[in-house]
């Protein structure tokens, strides 16, 4: 949408300067003599008439060679191949900081069940932060914690794994 409209922005500006600069040379230019249909117009301001359209469209032509990514017309919505092969794992997995992708991926990997102590010594992270990151996962829906015993046994949320048992 937006090259469109540079483009348009574009095509107005050389033609508006393409006029102008018709207009100023039946007018006799600089210090000519002609009598055109604009005699009582001051040169100038056809001198800005046409530069200032050239300018713009200058402007236009390096903004686009600056940033191309406006040439590439790129679709905002995914194809469906794309969304059917994503599971909501990977999704999940894409928005979380990297702290809590590593537990999650360490919980996957164990078939979504695992104690708490045991995710702290697959990850590495001290007891604090273990705590705390799988506080903020369940706050979030993605893991449930019960206790057992002297720790928590986590749990993989349900609507993560049926995906992955789908797959």
């Amino acid at each position: 949408m937006r090259l469109k409209v540079l483009a348009f922005i574009l095509a107005i500006a050389v033609v508006v300067s393409i006029l102008s600069l018709l207009v100023f040379s039946f007018e006799g230019g600089f210090n000519g003599r002609g009598r055109g249909m604009a005699s009582g117009v001051p040169e100038s301001v056809w001198l800005v008439l046409f530069i200032a359209p050239l300018l713009m469209a200058i402007s236009a032509l390096g903004y686009s060679l600056v940033f191309p990514e406006l040439s590439q017309e790129r679709s905002r919505k995914p194809t469906s191949r794309l969304v059917e092969k994503e599971s909501a794992l990977s999704a999940v997995l894409r928005v979380l900081e990297n702290d809590e992708r590593k537990v999650i991926e360490t919980l996957s990997a164990e078939g979504g069940i695992m104690l708490q102590k045991d995710i702290r010594w697959k990850t590495g992270f001290s007891r604090v932060k273990t705590h705390r990151i799988l506080l903020r996962l369940t706050k979030r829906g993605i893991v449930s914690a019960e206790k057992h015993y002297n720790t928590n046994k986590i749990t993989l949320a349900d609507w993560l794994t049926n995906e992955t048992e789908k797959s």
